[in-house]
């Protein structure tokens, strides 16, 4: 039996507070959308970076530059060697050889420098400005066969050989680049090609 000081509305049921209303519900509908929307964006951008990085790695080149005083079939010559090791072809920007720190555009130049020797066709020579290596491909920068020189010409080739650098720019066919400095050993990625040098390589 209610309290006879308890009146009939105290004693009526008090009705349910509702935890959301109509506008509340909207709004957590709302926000619901916005955050599947935001990690459909960001799985969408994780994605396409992805799909770009496999795009770069799919072109890659990697010059290796490299000196030696045999031939591949063991024959006694010196050769400076630029072999792509890469998946993709290299297209070059610019490259500079030099001797003792010194840069050479030629290989008469070079031979003169290195043991004043003015005999340029003692050897052969490829050029690198703007020429485009594909992936595995080998050549020879500088190749001077053993047969024909002297001995003292040709150990002073070889005591040389050791001081020549080569520094060079090149490019994927999608305009990443990459700068080669032989005495600093991997490549370095960079955002352009830097300047070319003075002096060039364009035998």
């Amino acid at each position: 039996m209610p309290d006879s000081n308890e009146t009939a509305a105290d004693a009526a049921p008090k009705p349910v507070r509702r935890l959301f209303n109509g506008r509340g519900l909207d709004l957590m509908i709302a926000l619901g959308v916005l955050a599947i929307s935001l990690i459909s964006l960001f799985v969408a951008v994780s994605s396409n970076r992805t799909q770009e990085r496999m795009l770069a790695a799919s072109v890659w080149p990697s010059l290796q530059f490299g000196t030696s005083n045999v031939g591949t079939d063991g024959a006694p010559q010196l050769t400076f060697d630029l072999l792509n090791r890469g998946v993709g072809p290299a297209r070059m920007r610019w490259s500079e050889l030099s001797l003792a720190g010194k840069p050479v555009q030629t290989l008469n130049e070079f031979l003169l420098l290195c043991c004043d020797e003015k005999d340029g066709s003692l050897g052969y020579s490829s050029g690198l400005h703007r020429r485009v290596l594909g992936s595995d491909e080998w050549i020879h920068v500088v190749r001077i066969p053993r047969e024909g020189l002297s001995e003292a010409l040709w150990q002073k080739l070889d005591e040389k050989r050791q001081q020549v650098r080569l520094r060079a720019c090149y490019c994927s066919v999608l305009d990443d680049c990459w700068l080669l400095d032989s005495d600093a050993g991997e490549p370095t990625a960079v955002a352009t090609c830097p300047a070319a040098p003075a002096k060039l390589w364009s035998n």
